[in-house]
C-alpha cells in the first residue's frame, strides 16, 4: 500500500504539473476518437485504438474530464502495476525490500515516466501482466492465463505473453489455463464482427499493420538492445543480475516480448518501426526480476541505481517537444482541415486533408511541414492555396529541430 500510495502521489503531481500537454502525436489520436466511441462503438473495438484504454478514455471524457483527469487516471493504473508487482515478487520470494527498491525503479524508468505524459496503451497493458505474474506466484494459473488474454485488449504484446505463458502453463498442467488464453482476442474478435459486419476475421482485416513495412538490417538488433536501456533505464541491471535464480514465467515473458519486437523491426515487419515505448508492456516482469537481482547491489550500489533513476525521470517529467506549442497555436484556427491529430484535438474539427474537393472557398487548411510535401497536400493544386501565416518554433535542445507549420485558405 505504501508503494501504491507513494507513487500515486508523485504521479498524481507529475499529472497536475504537466497540465494539458501530452508527449505523443498518437495520443491525441486516440483521444479523438475516445471522444466518440460512446456513441461509435466500432471506434473502441478497431484495433488500432484498442479497446482497454479506448473505453476508460471515453467514460472520463463523456463524465467532463480533460488531459488532466485522463492522467490522473493513467497514475492509478500505473501505481496499481507496480505494487501488484511488489507484491508478486514477495509472495514468489523475493524480500520484501528488494520487492519495493525493484518497483521503485520500475517506476521511474524512462519510458514508464513517458507513458505518464502521453496517455497511450503501454502502461494499460502492463497493468493485466503486472496481474498475470501476481496470480502466477499465488499459483492460480488459469485466472494468470486470463489476465494475459485479456493484456491482447490493451495492447498487441499480449501475443508475446501469451507465447511465453503457454509453456509454463503445459508444464503445470493447466489445462484450463492453455484453453483461456486465446479468449481475450476470441471475444475482440467476435464483438467486432457483431458490431461492424465485416466477418469472422475482423482483427486481421482491420489490424493497422502493413504485410510489409520496410527493409530487413540485422543491425536493428543491437538498436533494440539500446532501446530496452532506454526504455527500462537502470532497472535492466538488477533484471539481469540473478536471472536462473528468478522463478516463474517472468524471464520468458520479458525474453520472448524483446525478441519478438526487435525480430519484427529487424524483418521489416513493423509498420510504425521501432519506439523504446513498445517495450513498457513488460516493464513489470523486468521488475520482477530485478526484485531477485536487487540481492547483488549493496547500499551504495543501490544508492548509485537510484539517483540515476531520479535524474533520468526529472528530465522526462520536464522535457517537452518544442513541436507541441507550434500545433496548438494551429488549432487556434477552429475546425480547419488538417491530418496533424493534436491539432484535430483541440481545434474541435477532425476533418481530413483529403476532403479539400468538397470544402468551399476560405477554408483553412493547418499542416504540419513536417508531414513533407508527399503527405497532405500531395493532390491540391497550388494555385487553390493563399498561404495566411506561418509559425516557427525554434529548438530547444541540441536534437531538436526548427518545428514550421502552416496555415492556408482555400481560394
Amino acid at each position: 500500500m505504501r508503494l501504491f500510495l507513494g507513487s500515486l502521489a508523485i504521479y498524481a503531481v507529475l499529472a497536475v504539473s504537466t497540465g494539458e500537454y501530452l508527449n505523443e502525436p498518437d495520443s491525441y489520436a486516440r483521444l479523438s476518437a475516445a471522444r466518440v466511441a460512446l456513441d461509435s462503438p466500432p471506434f473502441i473495438l478497431d484495433p488500432w485504438n484498442k479497446p482497454v484504454l479506448t473505453a476508460l478514455a471515453a467514460g472520463v471524457l463523456r463524465l467532463g474530464g480533460d488531459e488532466v483527469v485522463l492522467k490522473l487516471v493513467q497514475a492509478v493504473l500505473a501505481a496499481a502495476a507496480l505494487a501488484i508487482t511488489a507484491a508478486a515478487a514477495r509472495r514468489a520470494g523475493a524480500r520484501p525490500e528488494n520487492a519495493f527498491a525493484a518497483a521503485a525503479l520500475a517506476g521511474m524508468a524512462p519510458f514508464w515516466v513517458h507513458g505518464l505524459v502521453s496517455l497511450l496503451t503501454e502502461i494499460s497493458c502492463a497493468l493485466f501482466l503486472a496481474a498475470a505474474l501476481w496470480l502466477w506466484a499465488r499459483e492460480r494459473f488459469a485466472l494468470a492465463a486470463l489476465a494475459v488474454s485479456f493484456s491482447f485488449l490493451a495492447r498487441f504484446e499480449g501475443v508475446f505473453f501469451a507465447a511465453a505463458l503457454a509453456p509454463f502453463l503445459l508444464a503445470k498442467r493447466s489445462w484450463a489455463g492453455l484453453a483461456l488464453l486465446p479468449l481475450g482476442p476470441l471475444l475482440w474478435n467476435l464483438a467486432g464482427w457483431k458490431a461492424t459486419g465485416i466477418g469472422p476475421a475482423f482483427l486481421l482485416e482491420k489490424q493497422p499493420h502493413e504485410v510489409v513495412h520496410a527493409t530487413s538490417d540485422p543491425v536493428r538488433v543491437l538498436l533494440f538492445g539500446a532501446m530496452l536501456v532506454a526504455a527500462a533505464g537502470l532497472l535492466v541491471l538488477p533484471a539481469l543480475a540473478r536471472v536462473r535464480r528468478v522463478p516463474g514465467p517472468a524471464p520468458a515473458i520479458a525474453a520472448v516480448t524483446w525478441t519478438g519486437h526487435a525480430l519484427l523491426w529487424t524483418l521489416g515487419l513493423m509498420t510504425s518501426n521501432g519506439r523504446p515505448r513498445y517495450l513498457v508492456p513488460m516493464l513489470p516482469a523486468l521488475a520482477f526480476m530485478a526484485a531477485f537481482g536487487m540481492e547483488r547491489f549493496g547500499r551504495r550500489a543501490r544508492v548509485v541505481l537510484f539517483a540515476g533513476a531520479t535524474i533520468a525521470a526529472l528530465f522526462v517529467a520536464a522535457y517537452r517537444k518544442n513541436t507541441w506549442e507550434g500545433l496548438r497555436e494551429l488549432a487556434r484556427e477552429p475546425r480547419a482541415l488538417t491530418d496533424e491529430p493534436t491539432i484535430a484535438w483541440y481545434n474541435g474539427g477532425g476533418e481530413k486533408i483529403d476532403g479539400w474537393r468538397e470544402a468551399p472557398p476560405g477554408t483553412a487548411i493547418a499542416w504540419d511541414v513536417d508531414e513533407g510535401p508527399e503527405g497532405a497536400f500531395r493532390d491540391i493544386p497550388e494555385e487553390r492555396l493563399r498561404l495566411e501565416r506561418t509559425i516557427t518554433i525554434p529548438p530547444r535542445w541540441p536534437w531538436q529541430w526548427t518545428w514550421e507549420g502552416r496555415l492556408y485558405r482555400l481560394k
